[in-house]
């Protein structure tokens, strides 16, 4: 990540950064030092950031939205080891070990956006279709691609539970990478936790419904502040129980 000094406005330093920032390769401290950089920027260097994220975050979110089936493992080996020569990369799959130079972030940053392009069989750009067959984003990639989005992260053991959110299209996505299904007999069950302490359930996850990767939409996120998931009986429960997940705080 680059190392310009808050409030300087660096555009090169910034831009940089666009796509391990829109891959959420960052710990929350430096996604925060992104952020202030990006404040402290120009309208111009602003906007070019936005665009870059949105680019690879609406890639992204085409993936998603459009391919429900995992690769396996090995072809996601296969493209790292084509697209990475850098020694100091760790592929994505794997936990970043500590420090790594912001070269070696863009390189992995990119790697990860060649392997969702092949995966899915979709082409780099801003538009996630084009021409007679143009269709209307799902609220996924809208809300992937909004200037204003922000996420909040987790790591429970090996997996990684991130909530993108917009406040200014009222909704968030869920990304759950390499999370185990439920335990038999058991569902997870999403909440927003609101300022005065109640918890609005927002669905369930049964086994079918996890994947290696797994996404989903919420709507109507209003004031809440934190968002959460805990293990329940199947059909959910009408207040979260004690076995929870995670809980991520939400930025008003």
């Amino acid at each position: 990540m680059s190392d310009a000094p808050e409030g300087t406005g660096s555009g090169d330093a910034l831009l940089d950064d666009a796509e391990v920032y829109a891959i959420h390769a960052l710990d929350p401290d430096e996604r925060a030092g992104v952020e202030s950089a990006r404040d402290a920027a120009t309208a111009e260097v602003r906007a070019e950031f936005d665009a870059r994220v949105g680019a690879v975050r609406e890639t992204m979110a085409a993936q998603a939205a459009q391919h429900g089936v995992e690769p396996p493992a090995e072809v996601f080996e296969r493209v790292l080891a084509q697209v990475v020569d850098d020694p100091g990369v760790t592929p994505l799959r794997r936990r970043r070990s500590p420090g790594p130079s912001r070269t070696a972030l863009r390189a992995a940053a990119a790697a990860a956006v060649v392997v969702v392009a092949v995966a899915a069989g979709v082409v780099l750009g801003r538009s996630v279709l084009s021409g007679p067959d143009e269709r209307t984003p799902s609220e996924t990639e809208i809300v992937l691609a909004a200037p204003d989005a922000r996420t909040t992260q987790a790591r429970v053991g090996d997996a990684t539970i991130s909530f993108i959110y917009s406040r200014e299209r009222n909704a968030g996505v869920v990304l759950m990478n390499d999370v185990p299904p439920p335990q038999d007999g058991t569902v997870y069950q999403m909440w927003l936790m609101d300022p005065g302490g109640g918890a609005r359930s927002r669905g369930t996850m049964t086994q079918a419904d996890v994947r290696p990767t797994t996404t989903a939409a919420l709507t109507s996120i209003d004031g809440a502040e934190t968002f959460g998931i805990s293990i329940e009986r199947p059909g959910g429960a009408a207040t979260p129980s004690d076995r929870i997940v995670t809980t991520l705080p939400i930025a008003r």
